[in-house]
């Protein structure tokens, strides 16, 4: 067992207090974003020696890893796991299949845009799933929401542009209205995109005034009125600080179409390739196969490809990608989404059945705990981390603490 020293990257979006709070730190004003867990070769963690992981593993890839993830994945940890703070909403994107994100790393390296380089979508050639645990309370928008409850909900708008793309939402198969509707959204610039914009979250704050009034007043059947109801007033507020800040941006209105997520502590959200999604705030453990390759099409300063993200993105009607997890005692949870490359295990004292080999990445998210292996004993507090190796075994939890364990699942 290793304890590891790991990178906090500053984006714009992220909290000033969150992450120095989780590590006991001082906050120094700068919005720290997300505290990088792992060996992905933009910002890999650091060993007591100062070697980075990526190289470790490579250097004793049967040891660390073990035969099933070096057999599966190669010389390589194949999750990422951050810890994100999320004063601000991030940017709308989506990620890629593994087929795309090879066929994506390609092109760009083609065209000649440097690995690294921040107009490129495609840092790497793998795909990235993700899953979102929360800490804190934790908001996000993920999935196109079923079309006849957007519909309901554009209408209290009352505005003749939510109406037009209610009509057609109603009069057109699902996942062709969607990618019509989106893709005439992302289209639009200059002026007119900020008129509409500005138009758009007048009138989703004036929705949002007459909260249970226009329910009474429209006249309309609903489905489902007090879930309409409900996500329409968290939406018509989103919009509104949204357009505020990006009075310019088309990324506004698709959030329109998007389910609202609202997470407590423990609840989950898994995002699979082709999801399109915008985390809004919050505090939370994120695990995702090793990549970094991102596909923007709004809500950002950074790099946007709004033809990509049109092509790879699912418009097919989902829920809200909730993902429960599976008590394997009464102290230890585990989430498992369909994916090869992680699971997450969150325990508390005394956390038995953690996972008993691979490659397993520590982080203490509360209290100070005590992990054993059969060869070495390590203490830990908030914000602290360990890469166990497979050679180590088995490990056992003492203490009074919270610790998320990041595996490969085996069977």
């Amino acid at each position: 067992m290793e304890e590891l020293t790991c990178v906090t990257r500053d984006y714009a979006w992220g909290s000033t207090n969150l992450i120095p709070r989780f590590l006991g730190t001082p906050a120094d004003g700068r919005p720290q974003a997300e505290l990088w867990v792992g060996a992905h070769p933009a910002d890999p963690a650091r060993l007591p020696d100062g070697t980075r992981l990526d190289d470790h593993i490579r250097d004793h890839a049967e040891s660390t890893l073990g035969d099933h993830a070096l057999e599966t994945f190669g010389p390589r940890l194949p999750y990422l796991v951050k810890a994100l703070a999320a004063a601000e909403p991030l940017s709308l994107q989506v990620h890629p299949t593994s087929q795309r994100a090879r066929i994506g790393f390609e092109l760009e390296n083609q065209a000649g845009i440097a690995v690294g380089s921040p107009e490129r979508s495609y840092q790497d050639c793998f795909h990235k799933p993700e899953m979102i645990v929360a800490i804190t309370r934790f908001e996000g928008m993920a999935g196109f929401r079923d079309v006849e409850k957007t519909a309901q909900i554009l209408r209290l708008l009352e505005h003749p542009w939510a109406d037009r793309v209610a009509k057609d939402l109603d009069t057109a198969p699902a996942y062709q209205a969607l990618h019509s509707v989106v893709s005439e959204i992302l289209d639009q610039s200059g002026d007119g995109l900020r008129q509409l914009v500005g138009e758009v979250a007048e009138a989703a704050a004036a929705a949002e005034q007459r909260g249970h009034q226009a329910f009474r007043t429209s006249g309309r059947m609903y489905l489902d009125r007090a879930s309409v109801e409900r996500e329409s007033t968290r939406l018509f507020a989103q919009t509104a600080s949204l357009a505020h800040k990006y009075p310019a941006d088309p990324g506004v209105l698709v959030t329109l179409l998007l389910n609202h997520v609202v997470l407590s502590p423990g609840e989950a959200m898994f995002l699979d390739a082709g999801v399109v999604h915008a985390y809004s705030s919050g505090f939370g453990v994120e695990i995702m196969a090793s990549s970094d390759n991102v596909v923007r099409a709004g809500l950002t300063p950074k790099h946007v490809d709004v033809p990509e993200l049109l092509r790879i993105a699912n418009f097919t009607p989902m829920p809200a990608p909730l993902w429960e997890p599976t008590a394997v005692s009464s102290n230890t949870l585990t989430y498992r989404p369909p994916v090869a490359e992680f699971a997450l295990t969150i325990a508390r004292e005394p956390g038995d059945r953690l996972p008993p080999e691979g490659p397993r990445t520590l982080l203490c998210l509360e209290g100070e705990l005590v992990v054993t292996s059969a060869h070495a004993r390590h203490e830990l507090r908030r914000g602290q981390t360990l890469f166990v190796s497979h050679s180590d075994g088995a490990i056992a939890l003492e203490g009074e603490g919270t610790l998320a364990v990041a595996s490969v699942p085996v069977g």
